[in-house]
């Protein structure tokens, strides 16, 4: 299986499309220079809120509550405010899918770490949280402590993985036949070589059904 956030997006949203009860977030720490404002947990609470809200329909009524209470947006709303008005929010669903990539890439990593504790405390069947990072033994020791299993994705299996994956598609007669062997060994190699480099922030990555 190839194994990266754009394929596990791809299938919470279909999971969530067939069922209307459920919900999903996405949010990516973004580490590039300029992009601090998106690594914190303010951010974070922000933008979930934003992608449930809109799942839900229409404005919910505890996030207008909380505009008003913030002297309609004149005053900006605490961390505590904003979290619990996500968690109020994430009431009206059943199950509920949170994805954060590149946790490692956090500027408040400690910040985050604490939110997903505290979070995943919440409605315990309800909420299903996977995070990706680099193999860092303090993210992975925090996350084991939520929850020991987790799944360590080691390199040379995902390189098969994908090798396989890029034959069934480059070799496939009907698509590809009429491109040369040499061709196709270099855009398999160069996908490859990508592979490898991206494959740094998904070495480690963890499911929390809690």
């Amino acid at each position: 299986m190839i194994f990266h956030s754009a394929t596990i997006i791809e299938d919470v949203a279909r999971h969530c499309e067939t069922n209307q009860s459920s919900a999903f977030a996405y949010f990516f720490f973004d580490g590039k220079d300029g992009q601090k404002g998106s690594q914190t947990v303010d951010s974070l609470i922000r933008s979930l809120i934003r992608q449930f809200s809109t799942a839900y329909g229409g404005v919910p009524a505890v996030l207008t509550k909380l505009y008003h209470s913030c002297h309609d947006g004149d005053v900006q709303p605490s961390i505590d405010s904003l979290q619990a008005t996500l968690l109020l929010i994430l009431e009206a669903f059943n199950d509920v899918y949170i994805i954060l990539d590149a946790l490692d890439e956090c500027a408040e990593r400690k910040a985050v770490l604490k939110w997903i504790k505290q979070t995943t405390s919440w409605r315990k069947s309800k909420l299903h949280l996977l995070a990706t990072s680099r193999p860092e033994e303090a993210i992975a020791k925090d996350l084991r402590l939520l929850d020991p299993d987790h799944i360590d994705i080691k390199q040379d299996l995902v390189s098969r993985d994908i090798e396989r994956y890029i034959n069934s598609i480059l070799y496939d007669e009907d698509s590809f036949g009429q491109w040369g062997d040499e061709m196709k060994a270099n855009i398999k190699n160069t996908v490859l070589d990508n592979a490898r480099g991206m494959y740094a922030h998904f070495q480690f990555a963890k499911m929390m059904t809690i």
